[in-house]
């Protein structure tokens, strides 16, 4: 991982509880995701269902599971599993340090794999071989799920949303930065580097105090001060060019939509390895 990415990351873990939706899963994203894991169920035989969770996403971690689980999660940040990680729980969760794509756990391994965002901090080459790698860890007949950051069809553009934001039509300020992101993105190869959303975001001089919507609050936007000269990049592939992705290693793709604002951005797809 790039050093500013992981500076990013650190600080990002230190202030965990000033991020909120569409960064961190919703309500309404659990309920999907529950959902899709109940209706696979019946698909395995196994009891104790063994789960890889790329990243440390507590929301995912502690939520009504509708069966068992053995659940190993995984982030690059050292600072993400000893801030973020709710815990180790014998026989339930367990977390460590290390890469996505050499995990260390054995092919066939795990029934599910799942994650929140984590993809967006790599480049869709590096997507394209990290669902190689998750399709590998997979037993046959698993399912992938995840919640994707995914670029609109047309771009928005960068008038448009500073423009909404002026009139108080945007609910939070993390749906703002996304928006900003991704209306600064040219296309999902070359992505959009984090020192251009901040200066975006500073330019803008939105007062946060003239604005009616709670989710704009002083924390969540001191937020922005991580992303200031950081050259690491965002990556936003549309939701088509994500599934032209994930195709590639996986069938039976389906996908939902939460319903909050952002959503329609948000997707997530389940899907199952291909033979």
């Amino acid at each position: 991982m790039a050093d500013d990415l992981h500076e990013t990351w650190d600080e990002i873990a230190r202030h965990w509880d000033d991020w909120g939706p569409p960064l961190r899963p919703s309500g309404e994203d659990l309920r999907i995701m529950r959902l899709a894991l109940k209706q696979w169920r019946p698909e395995t035989t196994t009891q104790t269902v063994r789960v890889f969770l790329c990243g440390v996403t507590p929301e995912i971690v502690l939520m009504d599971w509708p069966f068992p689980i053995d659940l190993v999660g995984m982030d690059h940040v050292e600072s993400m599993v000893r801030v973020v990680w709710p815990g180790d729980v014998a026989g339930v969760r367990r977390a460590r340090v290390g890469n996505w794509m050499k995990s260390g756990l054995p092919a066939r391994s795990r029934d599910v794999v799942m994650g929140d965002g984590g993809f967006a901090f790599l480049d869709p080459v590096v997507q394209r071989a990290l669902t190689g790698s998750m399709r590998e860890l997979l037993t046959p007949g698993g399912l992938f799920l995840y919640r994707h950051y995914a670029q609109l069809e047309p771009r928005e553009t960068l008038e448009q949303v500073l423009s909404a934001a002026r009139a108080g039509r945007i609910g939070s300020f993390h749906v703002f930065k996304w928006r900003v992101a991704m209306a600064l993105q040219p296309d999902s190869h070359t992505g959009v580097r984090l020192h251009d959303i901040w200066q975006v975001c500073a330019d803008a001089a939105l007062d946060p105090t003239r604005l009616p919507q709670p989710g704009w609050s002083a924390r969540a936007v001191d937020t922005i001060r991580f992303y200031r000269d950081r050259d690491a990049r965002l990556y936003f592939p549309t939701l088509d060019e994500f599934r032209e992705i994930l195709s590639e290693d996986f069938d039976r793709i389906h996908v939902e939509f939460g319903q909050y604002e952002l959503a329609e951005r948000c997707p997530i797809p389940s899907a199952r390895p291909r033979s």
